[in-house]
Parts: structure tokens; sequence; C-alpha cells
């Protein structure tokens, strides 16, 4: 599942994140594990340390497919 505005979710800041959310494998917001058919992605993100430029696929449960934390 996914949103149709996905590229205008603000995420909060990948250092923040666990492994596993940078990951995929848990909500970037409440750090659920998340589980086949109960997902949001959120698009793919570019991210960039230092001169090294790569991209990440955050995800999201269903209870914050639009990015609010509550």
């Amino acid at each position: 599942m996914s949103t149709s505005n996905t590229a205008d979710v603000r995420l909060p800041r990948f250092g923040t994140l666990t492994q596993r959310q940078q990951r995929g494998q848990d909500c970037v917001w409440c750090g659920v594990t998340l589980v086949a058919g109960h997902v949001v992605d959120l698009g793919p993100r570019r991210y960039r340390r230092a001169d090294w430029l790569t991209q990440w696929f955050p995800r999201a449960c269903r209870k914050h497919p639009a990015g609010d934390a509550r």
C-alpha cells in the first residue's frame, strides 16, 4: 500500500532512526515491526553523507501513512 502524496511526507532525520527503521523493517514513526500487507511505502529518498549519495526506502505502519507521529 502507498499513499498518493508520500513524497510530501516529512520524515524524521535519518541519523535518529534505528537500523531497522532505516532498512524499512520497522515503522519510521513508532518503531513497530512491519508485516507484509500492513505497510505504507513512503517512496525512495536520497541520503547524503559527506561525498556519498544513496537512496533509502522508508516505510510506515498503517497508523502513520501521512507522517503524523501520533
